[in-house]
């Protein structure tokens, strides 16, 4: 393949990726896009710049220089874009590697290496392959807050993109050690642009799905799961050991009409974390609807489902609310129900609710165990012969 369509190529790679990035930006308010569009706009210039240069259309210093420092500014608005798309962050400090960029310009201007054609593709592309590791570290720590798979492509990409780079240099420094010759490495390195473009794309709406799916999932007020996501996450087959606390806020009713809305909201949020924070990530949780909350257990006795019912109460009663010159301080009652063998979730939980009933009739703030109805006496063989 011939120079002029490699550096086409190049070109193209840019241009598509600064589409996606402005289309992308256009839709979503992911940080991060806008630079990674105005850095392939650069490096496609630089390209632009390169080819022309190469035809004779341009005079060599002017070509050599803007094309190294343009494309050199374009890589780091690349690493600032990636940076700030990975975390989710925009910081001052970031501007640092665009500060580098233009720092290595100068320095390259003054001493005329650019016109160096060795000199000059060695250092850019040893640019490039720093600003491209540090775009994949970025990546690869994001990961551990949001372990989406389109994370795992992009920094594939970028990793391979910044290999190929290093191969570059070194072909172009010691031609007898490289593995690959440098328009091979420089090749498969336009293939790694067009595979970072479409990676952060799928990153992207990968998370907007994400979003999506939480929303879907999350009771906005609380921030708990909803109902349909507690029930959807009970196991289909229960076992010994199970078992479900129905919980729910005494006299609510009266703290909205009495205090209002607000402090309704609240209440139910104080309550929510409360109980979040007592099921510590090991239990299944959900707010059902309105001033009614869920938990379900796996491995509990009768006196271990009670007293977590009764712990969970207690925390709900050392809560309080200041409005105006008044307090308010909740109360819950719940009730709690143990699995047995002919019950499933649904019948399991309705125990639970009719506990939930009796704790209510008994006075509120209260915990009462569900209790199976005591079966009615058998009547004698000879009474009902009688009868």
């Amino acid at each position: 393949m011939d120079l002029a369509t490699v550096l086409l190529l190049h070109k193209s790679s840019f241009i598509v990726g600064a589409l996606c990035f402005f289309y992308m930006r256009w839709r979503s308010r992911e940080p991060g896009l806008d630079l990674l569009a105005v850095g392939d706009c650069l490096l496609a210039f630089a390209s632009t710049l390169a080819g022309m240069g190469e035809q004779g259309s341009l005079p060599r210093e002017i070509w050599t220089f803007g094309s190294f420092s343009v494309g050199v500014t374009g890589y780091a608005l690349m690493a600032v874009g990636i940076i700030r798309l990975s975390g989710r962050r925009r910081k001052l400090s970031d501007w640092l590697l665009v500060a580098a960029a233009l720092a290595l310009s100068a320095v390259v201007g003054v001493t005329h290496w650019y016109l160096d054609n060795q000199m000059r593709a060695a250092i850019f592309n040893a640019n490039s392959s720093v600003f491209l590791a540090l775009s994949s570290a970025a990546i690869l720590v994001g990961f551990l807050r949001d372990r989406l798979p389109g994370r795992i492509g992009l920094a594939a990409s970028l990793m391979a993109a910044m290999t190929f780079s290093a191969l570059v240099v070194l072909g172009v420094v010691f031609p007898e050690y490289g593995p690959i010759a440098p328009r091979n490495a420089f090749f498969m390195l336009i293939i790694c642009h067009f595979s970072v473009a479409l990676f952060v794309v799928v990153l992207v709406q990968e998370r907007a799905e994400a979003k999506l799916s939480r929303l879907a999932n999350t009771d906005a007020l609380t921030g708990i799961p909803n109902r349909q996501n507690f029930l959807a996450s009970l196991p289909h087959q229960l076992k010994h050991g199970d078992g479900f606390i129905m919980i729910d806020i005494d006299h609510f009713k009266s703290v909205n009409d009495r205090h209002g809305h607000e402090i309704g909201d609240a209440v139910l949020v104080g309550v929510a974390q409360t109980i979040a924070a007592a099921a510590g990530g090991k239990l299944l949780l959900g707010r059902l609807g309105g001033e009614e909350f869920a938990l379900f257990l796996r491995d509990q006795t009768e006196e271990t489902l009670f007293a977590t019912a009764d712990d969970v109460r207690r925390r709900i009663k050392a809560l309080s609310f200041v409005v105006d010159a008044a307090t308010v301080r909740p109360t819950a009652s719940a009730g709690v129900a143990l699995w047995s063998d002919e019950c499933d979730a649904t019948r399991l939980r309705d125990r639970a609710d009719q506990a939930l009933y009796r704790a209510k009739r008994g006075g509120r703030d209260r915990v009462e165990m569900y209790a199976a109805p005591a079966a009615a006496p058998l009547q004698s063989v000879a009474a009902i012969a009688a009868f």
